[in-house]
C-alpha cells in the first residue's frame, strides 16, 4: 500500500494492497465490472511488486472508440475500457 493511504472498512479481501481503489462504473454491469477489476489487479501484483510501482485508482471508463486504457499522473489513475463501444458487453 502507497504510503500514506490506509483502507478502512474494506467490505471484502482486496486483491492487491498495491492498488487502492477499484471502481467500476454504476449500472447492471457494475459486478461483473467489479470482478473484472479485482482479476486485473490479483494479475498485476507480482508485475507490480518487482517493479515498486503502485496506483491509487484502477477504473473502469465508459466505452468509446479512441483508446481502451489510460493513465493520469504517472498512475494515480487508471482508467481501463471494458466494454465495446456498440453492444456495451
Amino acid at each position: 500500500m502507497p504510503l500514506g493511504i490506509q483502507r478502512l472498512n474494506a467490505h471484502q479481501t482486496h486483491p492487491n494492497d498495491l492498488i487502492i481503489f477499484l471502481k467500476p462504473l454504476p449500472g447492471p454491469t457494475a459486478p461483473f465490472a467489479q470482478d473484472f477489476l479485482s482479476r486485473i489487479a490479483a494479475i498485476c501484483k507480482p508485475i507490480m511488486t518487482a517493479s515498486h510501482l503502485s496506483v491509487t485508482t484502477l477504473e473502469e471508463y465508459e466505452p468509446n472508440r479512441e483508446f481502451v486504457g489510460r493513465n493520469f499522473n504517472s498512475g494515480e489513475i487508471i482508467q481501463l475500457v471494458l466494454q465495446a463501444p456498440r453492444t456495451g458487453h
